[in-house]
């Protein structure tokens, strides 16, 4: 039976991050969470707020705690190639964009931002067609929309234009 070893490689670090993070998210997921919008003393949504993160950042413990063990059983890499200033310059403008999302959402809502961030990623990814990337842009997060806010009754940040057009449009 192997010993469990801590080789500092940016995999094993990333995980060690991402795992420290989820469980501090589950720890305050109260102080993350906004309370649920009331009318008339109830709540407008049929779920906790807080499920559908601690279900995400459970499933983020658990996958980094898999890979860590899986990584220990797989053994060190003999080979650790460095970044390249290309792969840099990605990851870079990843982590913008993301930022970037984050910042927007609350101010343009989720349709918004959603579809400028998704076509900034495509972007980046190397997509040269405008049209899937409109596609994408915009079917993606129409349709996540409507399952999360009409199927699964949770609010997302939108602005009121685009709540009334899906109301007149869906009649509701």
């Amino acid at each position: 039976m192997k010993k469990f070893t801590f080789r500092p490689t940016p995999e094993i670090v990333v995980l060690v991050v991402l795992l420290v993070v989820s469980l501090l998210g589950l720890l305050f997921i109260d102080a993350l969470v906004a309370p649920p919008k009331l009318l008339f003393g109830r709540s407008l949504t049929a779920v906790a707020p807080s499920l559908f993160p601690s279900i995400i950042f459970v499933g983020l413990a658990l996958l980094c705690a898999v890979l860590l063990v899986l990584l220990n059983l797989q053994g060190g890499h003999e080979h650790e190639a460095s970044l390249t200033p290309h792969e840099w310059r990605r990851g870079v403008v990843f982590f913008g964009t993301m930022t970037l999302y984050a910042l927007t959402m609350e101010p343009f809502g989720f349709l918004i931002s959603t579809a400028l961030a998704v076509a900034l990623l495509t972007w980046q990814m190397g997509n040269q067609s405008w049209i899937q990337t409109v596609l994408l842009a915009f079917g993606g997060p129409i349709l996540l929309y409507l399952a999360a806010t009409r199927l699964l009754a949770v609010s997302l940040p939108e602005l009121n234009v685009i709540e009334l057009a899906y109301a007149r449009l869906l009649g509701g």
